[in-house]
C-alpha cells in the first residue's frame, strides 16, 4: 500500500499540473484544476490504490490547516482603507450583490425545495459570497487593476469582505449551536469575552509579540510570530465555542490593523507577513484543501441533480450580476458597466467551499448537496472570467 507521503506528493503534483494546463490553455483559475485533481483521484481505481485510512487522515488534517490559513489570509487582505475609495457606490453595490442572491437562495431552498432552515442558510451564504482572489487574478491578467472598473471591483470587494465576515461569522456560530452541546447563552458569553480579549490584545499583546519577533528583521521570524498569533486566537475562539475559522479571520484583521497603526512597525512588514502566509497557504495547503473537496465530490450525482445545480448557478449569476447592475444603474452608470462589474464579482470558490466542507463533515449537508455547491462554485469560476473578458473587449469606455 502506498504511504501517505506519496499520496500527498501525487495529490499536490496533479493539482499543480492540471491547474497549470487549464490556466495556460483555457484561462481557467487554478482552483478549477485543483478541484479537478481531486475528482480524478476520487475515481475508484485511483482511490483504492492511493488512499488508505492513514492517507485520508493526513490529507484531511492538511486540508483543515489550509482552511485556517485561508481564513487568516482573507483577514489579512481585508483593507478598511479601501472603503475611502468609491465608498458610496461600493457599499451600494455590495449590499445589492450580496443581499439579492442571499435572499433568493434562502427563499428558494426553504420554500421551493423544502430544505431545513440551516441548510437554506448555508446555500444562501454560499450563493452570496465571492472569491476575490479569483477576481484579482483576471484583473491582473488583463492589466486592469488600476483602471476605473478594476478600482471599483477592488473597493466593492473590500466592502463585500466585511459583509462576508458578518454572514460567515453568524453562520459558523449557528453551526456551533446546532452540531455541539454549546448553549446559546454560553455562546453569547463566549463571544463577549472574545471581543473584549481581542480589543485588549490589539492594544497590548499583539503589538508586543510582533515587535518581539521583528527584532531580527527576518521574514522567517515575522512569519513565526504571525503564525503563533493566529493559532492562539483560533484556539481561543474554538474553546469559547465560536469556531476556529472566525478566530483565524479575526486574527488576520487584527494583525493587519496593528501593523498599519503601530508606527514602530513599518508598513511593508504587512506585505512581508501576507506574502509568507500566501506562499505556504496557496503553494501547499490550500491546493490540498481543494483536492480534498474534489475527493468528496460525487460527480456521478450531476446526472440526477443537473436541474438543481442549474438553479443554483442561475441564482448565483442573476443575483450577483443583476444586483451589481441595479446598483450601478441607480448611481447613473450604464447597464454594460454594471454587468462587467457583476461578472468581476461573481466568482465563487474559497469561503463557500470551506463552509460547505465544514457542513459536510458535521453531517448537515449530504454528499449530493455538497457536490451541488462544488459544481456551482466551479461553474461560476469558469464563466466569470470568460464573460468579464468578453464584455471588457466589447466596451473600452467602461474600463478607462
Amino acid at each position: 500500500m502506498i504511504s501517505a507521503f506519496v499520496t500527498v506528493f501525487i495529490s499536490l503534483l496533479l493539482a499543480y499540473a492540471l491547474s497549470e494546463v487549464l490556466k495556460r490553455t483555457l484561462g481557467f483559475p487554478r482552483v478549477v484544476g485543483q478541484v479537478g485533481a481531486g475528482l480524478i483521484l476520487g475515481i475508484t481505481i485511483f482511490e483504492s490504490v492511493l488512499f488508505n485510512r492513514e492517507a485520508y487522515e493526513v490529507l484531511s488534517f492538511l486540508a483543515n490547516l489550509g482552511i485556517i490559513l485561508l481564513f487568516y489570509y482573507i483577514g489579512l487582505e481585508i483593507n478598511f482603507r479601501a472603503f475611502t475609495k468609491n465608498i458610496k457606490v461600493s457599499i451600494l453595490i455590495s449590499l445589492f450583490n450580496t443581499t439579492i442572491p442571499f435572499v433568493i437562495g434562502f427563499a428558494v431552498m426553504k420554500w421551493i425545495f423544502n430544505f431545513p432552515t440551516m441548510i437554506s442558510l448555508i446555500f444562501g451564504v454560499a450563493l452570496s459570497v465571492s472569491a476575490q482572489s479569483v477576481s484579482l487574478g483576471f484583473l491582473e491578467e488583463l492589466k486592469l487593476v488600476k483602471s476605473k472598473i478594476g478600482s471599483l471591483i477592488i473597493s466593492a470587494g473590500a466592502v463585500d469582505d466585511i459583509i462576508e465576515l458578518v454572514l460567515v461569522s453568524i453562520l459558523l456560530s449557528i453551526f456551533r449551536v446546532a452540531v455541539s452541546d454549546i448553549s446559546l447563552p454560553r455562546l453569547i458569553v463566549g463571544i463577549l469575552f472574545f471581543v473584549i480579549f481581542i480589543l485588549a490584545a490589539r492594544l497590548w499583546l499583539i503589538p508586543y509579540v510582533l515587535k518581539f519577533f521583528d527584532r531580527e528583521k527576518s521574514s522567517t521570524s515575522r512569519f513565526t510570530g504571525s503564525l503563533l498569533i493566529v493559532l492562539f486566537i483560533a484556539s481561543l475562539s474554538e474553546y469559547l465555542g465560536i469556531g476556529l475559522l472566525i478566530g483565524a479571520m479575526v486574527a488576520g484583521m487584527v494583525v493587519r490593523q496593528t501593523i498599519y497603526r503601530d508606527l514602530a512597525i513599518p508598513d511593508w512588514e504587512e506585505h512581508d507577513i501576507a506574502r509568507s502566509v500566501h506562499i505556504i497557504a496557496f503553494g501547499f495547503l490550500i491546493p490540498l484543501f481543494y483536492v480534498w473537496v474534489g475527493l468528496n465530490t460525487e460527480i456521478a450525482s450531476i446526472i440526477t441533480e443537473w436541474l438543481f445545480v442549474a438553479v443554483l448557478l442561475v441564482i448565483a449569476l442573476v443575483g450577483t450580476v443583476g444586483g451589481s447592475a441595479i446598483a450601478v444603474l441607480l448611481r447613473g452608470g450604464s447597464l454594460r458597466e454594471g454587468m462587467i462589474l457583476g461578472f468581476g464579482l461573481v466568482p465563487k470558490g474559497d469561503v463557500e467551499l470551506a463552509i460547505a466542507t465544514l457542513a459536510l463533515n458535521a453531517g448537515i449537508l449530504t454528499p449530493i448537496l455538497f457536490t451541488s455547491l462544488v459544481l456551482m462554485s466551479l461553474l461560476t469560476t469558469i464563466i466569470s472570467p470568460i464573460m468579464f473578458k468578453y464584455l471588457v473587449l466589447k466596451s473600452k469606455k467602461a474600463i478607462k
